[in-house]
């Protein structure tokens, strides 16, 4: 198997893992609306918005493991489509790694010490509804991250598609420009011959005439 074939796989972890990255954001989403974005006078958004993060903090092991499993298969993704990376798409793997990794630390900076927060109580400098907001701010830059994942992997995909028809047809026209060479070619070859046997013709004809004449006389 030639690494060619192995760089669409590539291409699906990085697609998917970011695809199920904003999944999860877009999970937490009805809660962060209430609390980032619309003014709760009475509290009852981020006693809400605690009580998800708590869940999702108290979830089982495995359930975490899952997330950070895909979130693996996300960089194995990367890493395979930069082991041998063309001029011309360099720099979009370059980049997807890039906003890549800025979302993943985010999560681990901001996000996983949040939910840590929520099970302990303790928020440090902060309250809780700072504390809460923060959270749901780092999933806004999380989100505009992976989508910018999402964005230069299908500009990538355009423009090799781009390029692709792009040499085809250059090639067909080629085709096109050297089948018309030969048949020129081959046209002319053939207008020389039939010239050629004319003036054989005539050069005949002229000697028969030459031979006539002599004998009759």
């Amino acid at each position: 198997m030639a690494y060619k074939d192995i760089v669409p796989v590539g291409s699906g972890l990085i697609i998917g893992a970011t695809s199920f990255g904003l999944g999860v954001l877009y999970a937490n989403l009805p809660y962060d609306v209430n609390t980032l974005w619309r003014q709760d006078e009475t509290g009852t958004a981020f006693i809400t918005s605690l009580a998800h993060y708590s869940v999702w903090g108290n979830s089982p092991a495995y359930v975490h493991h899952i997330f950070h499993s895909v979130i693996g298969l996300g960089f194995i993704g990367a890493f395979i489509k930069l082991y041998k990376p063309s001029e011309d798409a360099k720099y979009f793997e370059y980049g997807s790694l890039f906003l890549y990794m800025v979302g993943v630390i985010i999560y681990l900076t901001n996000l996983r010490i949040g939910v840590n927060s929520c099970l302990a109580g303790d928020w440090g400098e902060v309250d809780m509804p700072t504390g809460i907001n923060v959270m749901a701010a780092s999933q806004v830059m999380i989100g505009f991250a992976l989508f910018g994942v999402l964005l230069l992997q299908g500009g990538l995909y355009y423009a090799e598609w781009y390029d692709n028809r792009l040499k085809v047809k250059f090639f067909e026209e080629e085709e096109r420009a050297a089948l018309a060479a030969a048949s020129a070619k081959t046209d002319n070859l053939a207008e020389s011959e039939v010239v050629g046997s004319k003036g054989a013709s005539a050069s005949g004809a002229s000697a028969s005439s030459t031979k006539a004449k002599k004998k009759s006389k």
